[in-house]
């Protein structure tokens, strides 16, 4: 079967194998603005042909999502395997986790859109699959990165208390509950999707991203605010706190602006092309560069020799344990 979509409205016809007319049929039928937007983003998405500029950007997420699930995985190993959990290293893996499945889902999506030529049913359902992936595990790493900000300015501002109050599994507990709650965000948009309820759908979409927005994203530029401030305040910083300025500085830079341009789509009903690939590159570039924050802050960038990587990391995350002792 084939189905007609005038792409951007411009009376132009233009066939595609396979039936992509479940919720909204075409253009000529769509009555809701809601029915409009489903259809860009899928035209967007899985239909139209990849420009050039597209190709090479894809390429890049490609290699870069390799390289990142390296060096996510031996953090993974690591903390999973070598080296004690405590507190702080329960987020660290979490969010090693979950920057491995953005990576992961980023270059299989990447892969898909760089080699498949063929646009068969069973290909736009993996890939829709793929893009579900990534935006719940950006779900993820944006609310970890949240409460480790939220805990670190905590301990420093109110050491005694949190040293007195803080329940011991609090880390597992909370890092639990967050991938539950992602995945029954990701979970609610599939369905309402499969059930073509689309103006549900596009409402529970901006619900998602206001949250993310202007709930999460300001708690974590006020915590990285304070602790940048407490760090210029302090004749020698420790590692963990230089290490999560970093972090969520470069979060704020790079993967923010995915949670901006999503927002922003969904309220005017328009997505473009080009931006799409652009900012998956930046959240790719995040999720990849916390391993390379790790060694280069564990090494303190002193020493004549590099030493070995895995001294370098423990030494990194045994600084929480020191810290903790010390209070």
């Amino acid at each position: 079967m084939r189905s007609v979509l005038s792409l951007n409205h411009t009376g132009k016809e233009q066939n595609y194998p396979g039936n992509y007319s479940t919720c909204s049929g075409s253009y000529e039928k769509v009555h809701t603005k809601a029915e409009w937007f489903y259809d860009q983003l899928f035209t967007i998405a899985f239909l139209s042909k990849p420009n050039s500029t597209a190709q090479i950007i894809f390429i890049l997420i490609i290699f870069i999502s390799i390289v990142g699930m390296v060096g996510n995985g031996y953090v993974i190993w690591l903390l999973g395997f070598c080296i004690k959990r405590n507190n702080f290293t329960t987020y660290i893996l979490n969010l090693a986790i979950a920057d491995f499945g953005m990576l992961m889902s980023g270059a299989a999506l990447g892969a898909s859109v760089v080699i498949t030529v063929s646009r068969e049913n069973y290909v736009i359902a993996i890939q829709g699959v793929l893009g579900q992936l990534n935006i719940f595990t950006y779900n993820v790493g944006l609310y970890l990165l949240t409460v480790i900000g939220v805990e670190r300015c905590l301990s420093i501002l109110f050491p005694i208390w949190v040293r007195c109050h803080r329940p011991k599994h609090l880390s597992t507990i909370v890092s639990v509950l967050f991938w539950i709650v992602s995945a029954l965000f990701t979970i609610i948009q599939f369905l309402l999707r499969y059930f073509c309820l689309l103006n549900l759908w596009v409402m529970f979409i901006r619900i998602i991203s206001g949250l993310n927005l202007f709930i999460f994203t300001p708690i974590m530029v006020v915590s990285t605010l304070i602790l940048f401030l407490k760090m210029c305040f302090r004749h020698q910083p420790g590692k963990l706190h230089a290490i999560m300025v970093i972090i969520l500085f470069f979060f704020i830079i790079t993967a923010l602006p995915f949670g901006f341009l999503f927002f922003f789509s969904v309220i005017d009903y328009n997505f473009h092309i080009i931006a799409i690939p652009i900012y998956t590159l930046l959240t790719i570039v995040n999720s990849s560069i916390n391993p390379i924050i790790y060694f280069f802050v564990g090494n303190q960038c002193k020493c004549r020799s590099w030493d070995s990587t895995k001294v370098v990391f423990h030494r990194v995350f045994k600084d929480e344990t020191e810290l903790t002792e010390v209070s």
